[in-house]
């Protein structure tokens, strides 16, 4: 009837239920009626335009055409609502080509009846597939994070947290959790769901009443600024709740989950949850680590209570999700640098002289031509850009009406007009910046294109989830990563030898797939990856130099199990001899200090006394020696091994804050007390040895124009001239 999607607006009324009845057969249900079409709302036949069945069940539902402008509003909740009761059908879905008013979703949520708007429509039209009215049985992964979580709390655990990717279930698996909860207690508790979006909260209403029955249990919404209602299951938004914290009661619920777990650790978060104390805390993500490296797993209880461990690398592998053809890109290389390289540059200074950025203009060249040669049919392309300016700045070298773009900066509206241009327009592309890391669903997506390296291993995985859902249509989804960083090429290389040498659990891969046998089955167990010819060499070039190449979140997890096992932290000296691969450079490249990287991963449960007491040793010692006060770069420069800081100035003077006392009792102590008071003046500047020497060296060759005792001096402080060299062009 239609060819695409947007055609639906210029249908009748009468073909628009037709429509509506044709996709929901086509998406699983059976014996669909539509009971007087195009007629309006008479009590004697309930109403309703379509009753279907699902499996056992019987739907009644209702059918919305509207234009776009025009939301609908709880007369058409209440008709469903009527002629339901009166047809004696207890499962409803009010449909709709616009959108919902606030007030329908928090009072459908309350009736009972599910709501599937423009953009839930358009997916269905998709992937001809809906959570509603599903038939749910566990599958034997879910199985094993249920038994595991049970036993957990048997055990005496009260917090537990669900690394599932997404698109395993975990909110299935957890509604299925509190089932068997409410089944072995005999009792049925008060469950409070918190997630930071309405949609997800939406969605998971219609798994938990999958799970758990219409019409055993209460269920309600809490969004919008309104108030947690006297159910057994509140569905809640944690602005909703961040606004209510001083009215709620610390016991109002037995069992509380959180869904995209990863966010709590953020202060509005963490204050709504450390409001309750419930029996149980459950956490749910994909990506149980975080940017600013807050601990997520201590937060829910530590290693024992982290369970699942069902990842992407695991999901791919097992063909859970659509398989990224990966196509590494660069935007392009300084051949003639690399044979110039030091091997004591950081990875960060590498990436700098490697990498030279082509113009916007050339990489939609590269693009289009790639596209082109790949064969790609259809494209829905997600860009993920590195700022705003940049990609206002990208969307004009694309072909006009083939790219539109949103970001967090604009309105709600105007991003929901967008995001519906591209999915129902010709636009083959969508720009977005800081947005679309979660929570927004768009299964047509074949198409994911990276021209930002983020720094997060978690983002960019998060990233690349957005093209992962599989549709009728859709196996694979196509990658397009203009790298520009050396760890971006490690990560991806490390992503497709992960997937590989992931050993494959063949109940796990056929436990949805009906009618196949183990040895139906096959898979070659690898991620399809090419490298662009420069991409290669810079591969080659990491295996020659050896590169240490550790994500964030690899070295966070390194030292806390170096913690865990010991009970201490190491000497900064022994980080690349006790932490298998690990290198100092890498440590710098991203953490900044030895310091900086201990807080990060073990917070504030490390003890800096002996830092301290070396700065002050360090200090009176400087003294005595040069009679002068050292300044706080001098101080951090002191403390280098090879490229690391164990800390830096600013953070000399958090570990050191009565460094203003430790001065005085040198002063105390000193002939000329006038010279010391000067010194602590100008305690900020420059090293010495920078400041001596800083108009008499501006290159490498200049080094050796000095003396051998000045030479020796900068071997001494820096353990490197690069390091040296860095540090006086600062300054000069």
């Amino acid at each position: 009837m239609i060819n695409e999607f947007k055609d639906i607006d210029s249908l009748s009324p009468t073909d628009f239920e037709i429509f509506i009845r044709d996709l929901f057969v086509a998406s699983g249900w059976t014996d669909a009626v539509i009971t007087e079409v195009g007629k309006e709302f008479k009590y004697g036949d309930g109403g309703v335009d379509i009753f279907a069945y699902k499996g056992k069940r019987k739907f009644a539902i209702e059918v919305k055409q509207r234009n776009l402008k025009a939301t609908v509003d709880v007369k058409a909740l209440n008709q469903l609502v009527t002629g339901a009761r009166l047809a004696n059908v207890a499962n409803k879905i009010l449909v709709t080509n616009s959108y919902f008013t606030s007030e329908v979703k928090v009072r459908a949520l309350r009736l009972g009846v599910e709501l599937i708007d423009r953009d839930e429509l358009q997916n269905l039209w998709v992937v001809k597939h809906s959570e509603i009215g599903r038939d749910i049985k566990p599958r034997k992964y879910q199985q094993n994070v249920i038994d595991e979580a049970l036993t957990q709390y048997e055990n005496g655990k009260s917090k537990l947290l669900i690394e599932m990717a997404t698109g395993l279930g975990k909110t299935y698996t957890v509604a299925h959790i509190i089932k068997r909860l409410i089944q072995q207690n005999g009792l049925i508790p008060r469950v409070l769901f918190l997630a930071h979006q309405v949609e997800i909260l939406l969605q998971s209403v219609t798994a938990f009443k999958n799970v758990l029955g219409i019409g055993n249990y209460s269920f309600s919404a809490c969004i919008s600024g309104s108030h947690p209602e006297d159910t057994d299951f509140v569905f809640a938004s944690f602005d909703t709740l961040y606004g209510q914290i001083a009215q709620l009661h610390k016991k109002s619920f037995d069992f509380v989950i959180v869904d995209e777990a990863h966010h709590t650790p953020a202060r509005t978060y963490s204050e709504v949850v450390t409001n309750f104390k419930p029996r149980l805390l459950i956490g749910l993500t994909a990506t149980p680590y975080r940017a600013d490296n807050k601990d997520v797993i201590r937060f829910f209880g530590g290693d024992e209570a982290h369970i699942g461990k069902f990842d992407l690398v695991w999901a791919l592998k097992h063909r859970k999700l659509a398989f990224p053809k990966y196509l590494v890109l660069l935007d392009d290389l300084d051949q003639d640098k690399i044979d110039q390289l030091d091997s004591g540059l950081s990875i960060a200074d590498l990436d700098k002289r490697l990498f030279l950025h082509k113009k916007d203009q050339e990489v939609v060249r590269i693009i289009e031509r790639t596209v082109a040669e790949q064969e790609i049919e259809n494209i829905k392309g997600i860009i993920f850009c590195r700022s705003i300016r940049h990609m206002n700045h990208l969307i004009g070298f694309f072909e006009l009406g083939t790219a539109t773009l949103v970001h967090s900066k604009m309105s709600d509206q105007e991003r929901r007009e967008n995001i519906r241009n591209f999915r129902e327009g010709e636009y083959k592309y969508i720009l977005v910046c800081d947005l679309f890391n979660e929570g927004i669903d768009i299964p047509e997506t074949n198409v994911l294109i990276f021209m930002r390296y983020t720094g997060s291993r978690t983002i960019w995985l998060q990233q690349l989830g957005r093209g992962l859902r599989k549709t009728p249509n859709k196996e694979y989804v196509h990658v397009l990563d203009f790298v520009g960083s050396l760890e971006r090429l490690n990560e991806v290389k490390e992503l497709s030898r992960a997937v590989r040498n992931m050993p494959v659990d063949r109940e796990s891969l056929i436990d949805d797939v009906e009618g196949l046998s183990t040895q139906d089955v096959f898979h070659d167990g690898s991620l399809e990856v090419k490298y662009s010819t420069e991409a290669a060499k810079v591969l080659e070039l990491i295996e020659n130099m050896n590169l240490q190449l550790n994500s964030r979140e690899i070295l966070l997890k390194k030292l806390r199990s170096y913690f865990q096992v010991n009970g201490n932290i190491p000497f900064i000296f022994d980080l690349d001899k006790v932490l298998m691969d690990v290198s100092l450079d890498q440590i710098s490249t991203h953490f900044g200090s030895y310091y900086n990287f201990l807080y990060a991963a073990l917070n504030n449960n490390f003890d800096t006394e002996p830092m301290t007491k070396k700065i002050s040793d360090f200090v009176k010692s400087y003294f005595q020696q040069y009679k002068v006060v050292p300044s706080l770069r001098a101080i951090s420069h002191h403390f280098m091994e090879s490229q690391l800081y164990e800390f830096t100035d600013k953070e000399v003077q958090i570990l050191l804050p009565s460094f203003n006392e430790v001065i005085e009792d040198l002063q105390v102590g000193s002939s000329d007390s006038s010279r010391v008071s000067e010194q602590v003046e100008i305690i900020t500047t420059e090293c010495v040895l920078i400041d001596s020497l800083k108009m008499k060296v501006f290159s490498r060759s200049d080094i050796k124009k000095l003396s051998m005792s000045e030479q020796e001096e900068i071997k001494n402080k820096y353990r490197s001239i690069s390091v040296f060299l860095k540090k006086l062009k600062d300054v000069q």
